[in-house]
């Protein structure tokens, strides 16, 4: 089954078909883990019957047609929208069954931080969030971060799943001396120049070109707790939902907390109630706090909030482009997971 992609997950969202499942090109995937004999597909008690239905009905021909018409971009049936809709669903689950989810307080670095998740929120590791990030976001590889923050009831691999991507950078104590001086539009207007001379870097590697539509939110910045936020649009030159980047950054001693909260531009007002209140659950250790910076011993960064906002920090990583998310490039591969639901199907009718 060459290039079968099922553009699934605003099937999901009520949004564009953008989300989409890939398959390799000479019609193999990744091999599904093997499941246990009497037991059916991670998520299918999610399924409605009538899903369960039609999945029980489907073979590999019927998929790929389905897939093809997504492909072409043509209308799809009530039945077509309901298997794709299932699928979406199983492929969810079958990614985040492989997710290791913390919650409660989580350490960061060696006596860093400290997240207090408490049970609304899980926490994946670097790994993990690595994994989210470049195969269910599919966003070009970069460096590993310190982990992600996920709701407690919605999979980061779920058409409308978000998370906050975690990480730290030490280069320096930022002074915040500019904050209230900052001229936030033309700071705009030099940020989308630097996002649109990344695109070469970006093509270069097999990525669509992003581009910065402007704020989603306005910066601000607390002087008292020494932290920031902001929030992005970002486009694509493909059809579909924009993404939502929404930056807050904690300052610390010696160098700055960053989390990216990646979603689509309609869960804007569903994040920002959700960013407030994980803006409140990080903590940099004693040793390590804003407070702590001595001027004899620690250095201060050639940068200042303008540069923070501006992403200097993330062109050093080579991560100026951040992350899309937004239903639009969620990549699994569907042949395994597909065969896996066929056999099973199979035994139940022996």
């Amino acid at each position: 089954m060459k290039h079968a992609a099922l553009v699934l997950g605003a099937l999901l969202a009520s949004a564009p078909l953008t989300a989409r499942a890939t398959v390799f090109e000479d019609g193999n995937s990744a091999a599904a883990p093997a499941a246990a004999e009497d037991a059916p597909p991670p998520g299918w008690d999610a399924l409605s019957p009538q899903q369960q239905e039609k999945l029980a009905q489907l073979d590999e021909a019927g998929l790929q047609a389905l897939g093809g018409k997504i492909d072409r971009g043509e209308a799809l049936s009530d039945d077509e929208k309901m298997i794709a809709e299932g699928l979406a669903i199983l492929m969810t689950a079958e990614f985040d069954g492989k997710l290791n989810y913390q919650t409660g307080d989580i350490p960061l670095g060696s006596g860093l931080a400290t997240l207090h998740l408490g049970t609304q929120y899980r926490f994946l590791g670097p790994a993990d969030a690595r994994r989210v990030i470049e195969e269910a976001w599919h966003n070009p590889p970069g460096d590993q971060p310190l982990g992600m923050i996920v709701p407690a009831d919605l999979s980061p691999a779920h058409p409308r799943g978000w998370g906050v991507v975690v990480s730290y950078v030490e280069e320096g104590h930022v002074d915040d001396a500019d904050a209230a001086s900052i001229d936030y539009d033309e700071l705009l207007t030099q940020m989308k120049e630097a996002t649109e001379a990344e695109n070469e870097s970006r093509k270069a590697m097999g990525f669509p070109a992003m581009h910065l539509v402007g704020w989603a939110e306005p910066p601000h910045y607390d002087q008292a707790r020494h932290s920031l936020y902001w929030a992005k649009e970002l486009g694509g030159d493909e059809a579909g939902e924009n993404s939502l980047n929404y930056a807050v950054r904690v300052l610390g001693r010696k160098g700055v907390l960053e989390l990216n909260a990646v979603s689509g531009m309609t869960q804007l007002a569903d994040i920002k109630p959700e960013m407030e209140k994980i803006y409140g659950l990080v903590e940099f250790d004693s040793g390590n706090r804003y407070s702590d910076f001595n001027p004899d011993l620690d250095t201060v960064a050639a940068y200042g909030i303008g540069g923070l906002i501006a992403g200097k920090i993330a062109a050093k990583a080579g991560l100026f482009a951040l992350l899309a998310k937004g239903g639009k490039f969620i990549v699994l591969a569907i042949v395994g997971l597909f065969a896996g639901i066929r056999a099973w199907f199979t035994r139940k009718k022996e």
